[in-house]
């Protein structure tokens, strides 16, 4: 259901004018984040507004029809909106652990682990287990998590593992299906639980081999994709404000009503149960719609990642190992280079772009083709820096 027509005159040309200038988005490579909402996730707002309501209450009907929406998108069937991604990847391992002790495993450089501000342990009162991955992958394997599983063997020592919490990306690189799938089989058959942090899994769902596709057969294995990546695992968080450009707002996802049912008091108590939240939810319903299920729009900003990472290397640089491209983040070794970060963002300031730290660089679909370029000028710059300082690109090639 949905009151959205068409415009006013007024509101057309407001939204025409924001639509043609150029964003602040489109010269921006530190982070997907900086996506801006569109004119029609704006527009959306005014279209629904008959329709807000109170949401805890569950009156809000943009809020339940998104909750709806992607539960059927996912095959998951039962969700609820939150406002970020750490407030959902929390309330998922409150809801998973019930009685302490208990642990949890993760990445050593998985969000929940790393950037949550050590949320799990002061909300949930879990013991963290962070995994170093064994090989150069970025993501952990079946074989990396079961020595670090503490067993409830009744040994009054340890804190059994309670919750394994993987993520998708892990710095852009994509988790296989089948492995998540090995993962889920082991802990559900030792009744551990698994919750997915898919941050960015709408990025993993357009794989290289989509971008010789046409846009519908893109966005068909698209959904196919998002459904395998989630069947397996007992929870997930999926975020609407990267790389998909609303303003904010995640949704946490479990096949288990109840699960879901218990996931609303938790957000209630982190201050998270609003009011009329379709202010939110009428833009993260657009951005699924045109963005994601756009066939074009993610698969672009994956292509761009792909095409510096190739200039990179093509001019003589090198990427961190084990983090080549796969989606939308490309990850510069600057180290080798004897470069420092701080010089890397003034150069590419001085180019015109916005670029962060780690020598990491987020793609997302509103780069533009003039940031592209000046990037790779930066890029030019930066290496002639390199060179200075007795970096041979001879030896970055070997």
């Amino acid at each position: 259901m949905s009151l959205r027509t068409k415009p006013s005159p007024n509101l057309q040309q407001w939204e025409e004018k924001f639509d043609s200038r150029c964003p602040s988005s489109a010269n921006d490579f530190r982070s997907d984040t900086v996506t801006l909402p569109i004119g029609p996730m704006l527009r959306s707002i005014l279209s629904d507004a008959p329709m807000f309501g109170d949401d805890v209450y569950s009156e809000d009907v943009p809020t339940n029809s998104l909750e709806s929406y992607v539960g059927e998108l996912t095959g998951l069937h039962n969700a609820v909106f939150v406002l970020s991604g750490t407030m959902g990847n929390q309330i998922a391992l409150r809801c998973h652990l019930t009685q302490p002790p208990y642990s949890v495993i993760c990445g050593r450089k998985s969000h929940i682990y790393a950037w949550e501000c050590g949320m799990a342990s002061t909300f949930s009162q879990a013991q963290m287990i962070p995994v170093i991955p064994s090989s150069e992958r970025a993501y952990l394997t079946l074989e990396d998590i079961i020595p670090n599983i503490v067993p409830d063997d009744g040994d009054a020592h340890g804190a059994p593992t309670t919750v394994i919490a993987l993520e998708n990306t892990v710095s852009g690189k994509v988790v296989p299906v089948e492995e998540i799938q090995r993962i889920s089989d082991y802990a559900r058959e030792r009744g551990i639980k698994v919750h997915l942090d898919g941050a960015r899994l709408w990025n993993a769902c357009y794989t290289s081999s989509t971008l010789a596709a046409t846009p519908t057969q893109a966005v068909e294995a698209a959904k196919d994709l998002l459904r395998a990546y989630c069947a397996p695992v007992d929870s997930v968080s999926l975020c609407f404000s990267k790389s998909l450009g609303a303003p904010c707002g995640s949704i946490l996802l479990s096949k288990n009503p109840s699960f879901v049912s218990h996931a609303r008091y938790v957000r209630k108590a982190l201050g998270g149960g609003l009011r009329q939240l379709g202010v939110l939810t009428s833009p993260a319903r657009v951005a699924i719609d045109n963005i994601f299920l756009s066939g074009v729009h993610l698969p672009r900003a994956n292509a761009i990642a792909k095409q510096l990472e190739d200039s990179w290397i093509r001019m003589g640089g090198q990427v961190q190992a084990g983090l080549s491209q796969e989606t939308n983040l490309v990850w510069l070794n600057l180290h080798e280079l004897g470069v420092k970060d701080e010089e890397f963002i003034k150069v590419a300031k001085e180019e015109g772009v916005k670029v962060g730290y780690y020598g990491r660089l987020a793609t997302h679909y509103q780069i533009s083709e003039d940031a592209i370029a000046a990037l790779e000028r930066a890029f030019q710059r930066i290496l002639a820096a390199g060179k200075r300082s007795g970096y041979s690109t001879r030896t970055a090639k070997l």
